[in-house]
């Protein structure tokens, strides 16, 4: 939604929900990687570790959990991320704080790059870069001095922060820099950056508490309109569409290779020969199970004989 001429007065309300809904990809992505290591455990005759099976059933209840998020988010929108209003940007990260616009010293554009864990290495054998960065080019940034974030957005705890959080708040010696991300909330970069600078420009010069008109009379001025900003969580590209037709077909292929409906070359005598070492490891364990239950029943033979001879002693030589 373009916010060139509309009223400054309205309330612009920047959401996750969009980017959150467009995992659902992503999700039916790791439900087939879990499905394709099954099928490849499946063609292979050797045997498989329980780490191998374990890497699948985490990949494809991941995948259903990502599913069924975004899901949810197509159709129950959560909170805003940022929200633009008179008053100043109502930030939500952690805990919600209000930026009044005289608070602001500038808006400027950046390049940010985030260092994130990377646990892909916990599941490989072989050397694995422990960090992944990203570059998150021409990202709308504002620019508050460092008395009022440590005094209203710093979080002393690392665990509340979260990983995220250097990509949002970039110290510049007096001055943070507070990213406003729009891929984040699925909106296009120049309307954000528009959208705040007109209103900085508009609004800067106020104290907060004189974002709230008196209208004449004496009465408040009705509440500003609210207008959700971004792309439709409910809207799917050509690209997504293609990507959910390949995947589906993916999953279907491997579930039907699973079902027994085709088989890869040598999937058949893997089988097979997995069914043949399961057969031999079950014999081999009646076998055992039936040793043992001869030797039980001889020891409890014995037992009762020793019993019905030491019986017959006793009244042999007791009388």
């Amino acid at each position: 939604m373009d916010d060139k001429g509309s009223d400054l007065d309205r309330t612009l309300e920047y959401r996750i929900t969009t980017s959150v809904a467009r995992l659902f990809p992503t999700g039916l992505l790791l439900i087939f990687i879990g499905l394709a290591l099954l099928v490849l455990a499946d063609a292979n005759d050797k045997p498989v570790s329980p780490g191998h099976y374990l890497f699948i059933a985490l990949a494809v209840t991941l995948g259903l959990g990502v599913i069924a998020v975004a899901l949810r988010s197509r159709y129950r929108p959560g909170k805003p991320v940022f929200t633009l209003s008179p008053a100043g940007i109502h930030h939500r990260w952690v805990r919600q704080v209000l930026i009044p616009w005289h608070e602001v010293q500038a808006v400027e554009r950046g390049d940010i790059v985030t260092r994130l864990f990377n646990p892909v290495w916990l599941f490989s054998s072989g050397s694995t870069l422990m960090y992944r960065h990203s570059l998150h080019s021409d990202v709308t940034v504002i620019v508050v001095s460092r008395r009022f974030y440590d005094a209203m957005l710093h979080v002393k705890s690392f665990w509340l922060r979260g990983p995220g959080w250097n990509g949002n708040f970039i110290p510049h010696g007096d001055t943070v820099q507070v990213a406003l991300h729009h891929e984040l909330v699925a909106a296009d970069r120049q309307q954000l950056r528009q959208a705040v600078t007109r209103r900085w420009l508009a609004f800067r010069d106020r104290p907060a508490g004189k974002a709230i008109r008196i209208v004449p009379g004496g009465s408040l001025r009705r509440p500003a309109e609210v207008v959700a900003m971004g792309d439709d969580p409910r809207t799917i590209s050509l690209f997504q569409r293609l990507q959910i037709a390949v995947l589906l077909a993916g999953i279907a292929a491997a579930g039907a290779n699973l079902a027994g409906l085709w088989q890869l070359d040598g999937q058949g005598e893997a089988r097979l020969a997995r069914a043949k070492t399961l057969e031999d490891r079950r014999e081999r364990e009646d076998a055992q199970k039936r040793a043992l239950e001869e030797e039980t029943r001889r020891a409890e033979e014995d037992r009762r004989r020793q019993e019905e001879n030491e019986a017959v002693l006793r009244r042999a030589f007791g009388r």
